[in-house]
């Protein structure tokens, strides 16, 4: 055995690995803190749909291979979603769409979850004349490498307009 002034060099550095062993077996991602912090991404997410509206949040927040399913519409990938909204938003009226997240869930690895929750779309018509739909949304969010997430698809469902969540 090495000893260097009374001290085991061996049983130090066989310590030292045993820790790092066992730290990185044991390490354990908080998950619920994880579960926080996609909740707050989608609070974040909504916040700037309100500020900026919906094309710019969700062009923000959609990953590069994400996928809107739109109500009563076919699937749409990220620069497609943009295009129709974008001639949407050209017509006289417009839209606002806010929401708010029930719970969040996420995989062991911490690396995909989703949100769910409830949405609220205000219109207003070419006449100014404003209608309000209600309902729930999914959204399925990857981590991306840089650590922030990402949404990688995101639907919804409108309710019964007499049923206002």
């Amino acid at each position: 055995m090495l000893h260097v002034s009374g001290i085991n060099i061996q049983r130090i550095i066989a310590s030292v690995i045993f820790t790092l062993i066992l730290g990185g077996c044991g390490h354990q991602m908080d998950i619920e803190k994880v579960k926080e912090e996609l909740m707050r991404v989608d609070r974040a997410f909504s916040k700037l749909s309100l500020e900026k509206g919906r094309v710019e949040a969700f062009y923000y927040y959609m990953a590069e291979d994400g996928i809107v399913l739109p109500q009563k519409g076919h699937p749409v990938n990220k620069n497609k979603y943009r295009e129709i909204i974008s001639q949407k938003k050209a017509e006289k009226g417009g839209t606002t769409l806010i929401w708010e997240p029930i719970l969040a869930d996420v995989s062991e690895s911490a690396d995909i979850g989703y949100t769910h929750g409830k949405y609220e779309l205000i219109t207003t018509d070419s006449t100014g004349v404003k209608s309000t739909t209600y309902g729930y949304y999914i959204t399925i969010w990857k981590r991306q490498a840089d650590g922030s997430w990402k949404f990688v698809f995101d639907t919804g469902n409108e309710i019964a307009k007499k049923e206002k969540r």
